[in-house]
């Protein structure tokens, strides 16, 4: 063995898409935000912490896209580890929705969206972990 962990085998592609996705744009949010695309207006900027987007956007990068990016790597290859890391990205996810809400005080489409997204990631991964007999997490 080469260090590497051993791969299942069983390539998730419909999960390695959706963990993509939202890999996908919660870059896209990140590069919104620090680069000033995504104009939050002054109310909602003073609301962030620090009332940085350049921090806020660090913040989804590490939060949610690198997770995500990491589940979706993990879930192309069929590796042992995806449904343990679509729960564990799944709660980010939500928790990361919580949060944002609990700061800008608005409630967008995205919000809800989210929520049913990062819902639907741990429902995955814990549906394949009771198949497979390592429900523990």
């Amino acid at each position: 063995m080469n260090g590497k962990p051993r791969a299942a085998g069983r390539r998730r592609t419909g999960l390695a898409w959706l963990a993509g996705l939202v890999a996908l744009s919660a870059y896209a949010g990140a590069v919104g935000l620090a680069f000033g695309f995504l104009d939050l207006g002054t109310q909602v900027t003073a609301r962030l912490p620090f009332a940085s987007p350049v921090l806020g956007g660090f913040a989804l990068t590490v939060i949610v896209a690198a997770p995500s990016t990491v589940l979706a790597w993990w879930a192309w290859r069929g590796d042992r580890r995806t449904d343990r890391a679509a729960v564990v990205t799944g709660v980010l996810v939500i928790g990361w929705i919580v949060v944002e809400l609990a700061f800008i005080k608005e409630l967008s489409f995205f919000h809800p969206a989210y929520v049913a997204v990062g819902a639907a990631l741990v429902w995955m991964g814990r549906r394949a972990l009771h198949r497979t007999g390592s429900a523990s997490v």
